[in-house]
């Protein structure tokens, strides 16, 4: 399964290492210093508006215009789902 992270782009749920809120991902030095150092691996298209999350995966780190709790959500339903 997949999750829509907004601008046409999708993660397979396997990959995905962890969903920030980069409003408060900011406010801990370590996980400030963890995004400066893999900010070059990072996809930084989100399309228009601002950018309002960090989506870390096995293979890349996306930056998306939809909020952590909506994509938490959005994870969490799909995942909630009967195969």
């Amino acid at each position: 399964m997949y999750l829509h992270i907004g601008n046409d782009m999708v993660v397979p749920y396997r990959e995905i290492i962890a969903i920030l809120d980069l409003e408060t991902a900011g406010r801990s030095a370590a996980t400030r210093e963890f995004l400066e150092l893999l900010n070059s691996k990072a996809r930084k298209d989100p399309g228009a508006g601002e950018i309002k999350s960090c989506i870390v995966t096995e293979k890349e780190i996306y930056y998306s215009t939809i909020s952590s709790g909506t994509l938490m959500k959005r994870a969490s339903m799909a995942l909630a789902m009967p195969d």
